[in-house]
């Protein structure tokens, strides 16, 4: 076959180029511009998610929070429920004692004792003693107690080491132990602790006299709890009622 004619290939080639026009650069900048949009907005909507699950007042942060509550808070009202438990005559003031300023250093808990009244009284560390094993020797009993720390914002169970009878003079010489309920910086702001005697709080569990046609068990000391929620803003009070002491 004869070589095709330099006229008519390059005739060919411009009816090609014409059939098939390439992308100009107008549309590609538009391409671009579009594209960039795009991220934009998948970025945005990345951070946006991350700060709703991860962040301050976030989901995780939250649930975090509202899991290690209800299990602190459960655990402090069962240590609670023992304050004054199988003493003879317990009694705030001398088996129990709310503390103002309270700091645990060391082993050494550190304090100034806020005398209860009808109306509540503010702390942030409440110690006890009780005789879980029902012992004729002092010795046996035992004592425990709450520190909230304002700066951390964590919340302590406390445990004492060796005798700790009586508890009026020797809560700030005995060694204490600690275990922690809440952990430090979970909370928006540290639990409150709080306490009143008089009170004719009623246990958990108790049913109105117009429903058992049965007085109910009326505690002297009350203890309240203080928390903030996962909420924003939001915050809580948690009672319990000290039965085993008398006045």
């Amino acid at each position: 076959m004869a070589p095709m004619p330099a006229t008519r290939a390059a005739g060919r080639l411009r009816r090609c180029c014409k059939a098939q026009c390439g992308v100009s650069l107008v549309s590609l900048m538009v391409g671009m511009v579009i594209a960039m949009f795009a991220v934009i907005a998948a970025l945005s909507l990345y951070r946006n998610t991350v700060r709703s699950v991860f962040a301050e007042g976030g989901l995780v942060p939250s649930a975090t929070q509202e899991g290690q509550l209800a299990s602190g808070l459960l655990t402090a009202q069962i240590a609670l429920q023992d304050a004054g438990f199988g003493v003879a005559g317990a009694a705030n003031g001398t088996h129990l004692f709310l503390l103002g300023n309270g700091s645990l250093t060391g082993a050494t808990l550190a304090g100034t004792v806020v005398g209860l009244k009808s109306v509540n009284q503010s702390g942030n560390a409440l110690v006890w003693i009780s005789n879980p094993n029902q012992s004729g020797d002092t010795a046996a009993y035992v004592c425990q107690g709450l520190l909230s720390d304002s700066t951390t914002r964590a919340l302590y169970l406390l445990q004492s080491s060796g005798n700790c009878y009586p508890l009026a003079a020797k809560w700030n010489q005995i060694a204490w132990t600690r275990t922690t309920l809440v952990e430090p910086a979970v909370m928006a702001s540290a639990v409150s602790l709080s306490a009143r005697s008089d009170s004719n709080c009623w246990p958990f569990g108790a049913v109105p006299k117009t429903m058992s046609s049965l007085a109910p068990p009326a505690a002297s000391v009350e203890v309240q709890l203080g928390y903030s929620t996962g909420i924003s803003g939001g915050s809580n009070r948690y009672t319990v009622c000290l039965t085993n002491l008398v006045a």
